[in-house]
């Protein structure tokens, strides 16, 4: 082990001291093993509050009484933000399509949302679904393609997204233009079951159940084929170096740039529906009709947390855009946010007449955003 800097190793083990003594001891255990620093804290500093903390607090708010020390610790108890807040998901507008949606996603401004699922009919395949958010408008593509969309997701910073299909293809739209796709790629011989664009470069990946595909979007070529098939496919956000891929119930984490690094997670007894990291790149949730989990990726590398749908047969989940301590569940007739840390959670009954099948989140502009999609046709937008 690298030879620490005495005063980052000091303030990790106030970091530790203060997640046990607000009751966090899972977040402290957890922490312990990935900073791997002792959790001493010498006697003169174990007090409430105590340390950096306590120096924080009269530093920046002028608390200068020791009688004063236990309101602050008072203050900064364990509630969770969100519970603070009172935060309810409320219900702020609704699109509805001529078909059975699978999937959606914000542009990154988010001003957009695309969708996509089952056609109306077998003869006239199924169409994206774009939303305007700030008008309240949507339109259908005129272009179909020629079997369901299974997924559809934004390019960063852009207005064009891709779809995939059971009919082999991969598309590129731009949401401003959505009359007809800018590019079809004939890319899978079965069908096309995830996408996901890098989060920095002009490159996309596709998956089937035998392999992935990662493609140059400026030379319209693949750059590297991955061996390993998946239903889910996703890039770690920041870098992009590592790709997330759902097969049945095991996740693997595959490294771009050495493809002898592979990180597997197991636990799920059944298939995995929806996954997603969080923004820091370094854990990811997971979900199946019985079950969600969050995993420690890089570091302790297996099952942090895991909660039961308690029947709500789970469909998709998502990294809630403003308390990033939280989850959004979406499932049969249901929508549910989870407080990972303590497991504590709310339900927006009815928030669907049958199963959540997608969600989308966005922060642009400090308009905290959430979008689902719905086998009832519906895209709602949620604050």
């Amino acid at each position: 082990m690298d030879t620490k800097n005495p005063k980052e190793e000091l303030f990790q083990n106030f970091l530790c001291d203060y997640f046990k003594k607000k009751g966090l001891s899972n977040t402290a255990k957890i922490f312990k093993n990935e900073a791997r620093v002792s959790g001493h804290i010498l006697p003169e500093f174990d007090k409430q509050p105590h340390g950096l903390l306590c120096d924080f607090w009269n530093l920046n708010y002028g608390t200068s009484s020791e009688s004063q020390a236990p309101k602050v610790g008072a203050t900064m108890d364990n509630t969770p933000q969100i519970i603070r807040d009172k935060y309810s998901i409320q219900h702020h507008a609704s699109f509805l399509s001529n078909q059975k949606l699978m999937s959606c996603d914000f542009s990154s401004d988010g001003k957009i949302i695309a969708s996509g699922g089952i056609g109306a009919s077998d003869e006239n395949g199924a169409k994206p679904f774009i939303c305007y958010v700030e008008s309240r408008a949507s339109v259908t593509a005129l272009e179909s393609d020629l079997d369901i969309i299974l997924e559809v997701r934004f390019q960063p910073k852009s207005t064009r997204f891709a779809t995939t299909s059971r009919d082999g293809t991969v598309k590129l739209w731009d949401a401003k233009k959505p009359e007809r796709a800018l590019f079809n790629y004939v890319v899978h011989n079965g069908k096309v079951r995830s996408l996901d664009f890098h989060p920095t470069e002009e490159i996309i990946c596709s998956s089937d159940s035998n392999v992935i595909k990662v493609w140059d979007l400026k030379q319209h070529a693949t750059i590297k084929e991955l061996q390993a098939g998946g239903s889910l496919v996703r890039f770690q956000p920041g870098s992009g170096r590592h790709l997330a891929v759902a097969n049945q119930n095991v996740i693997t984490i595959h490294d771009l740039k050495d493809p002898n690094v592979r990180i597997n997670l197991q636990g799920h007894t059944k298939d995995i529906y929806s996954m997603c990291w969080d923004v820091t790149g370094k854990m990811i949730a997971s979900v199946t009709e019985d079950d969600v989990r969050v995993w420690s990726v890089f570091m302790v590398k297996q099952c942090m947390y895991k909660y039961p749908s308690n029947g709500n047969r789970f469909q998709s989940v998502i990294f809630h855009p403003r308390y990033p301590g939280v989850l959004v569940i979406g499932g049969f007739q249901c929508l549910e946010w989870l407080i990972i840390e303590n497991g504590q959670r709310f339900n927006k009954g009815s928030a669907s007449d049958i199963s959540i099948t997608g969600l989308a989140a966005s922060t642009a502009q400090s308009e905290f955003h959430i979008a689902s999609a719905s086998t009832d046709s519906m895209v709602k937008l949620w604050k």
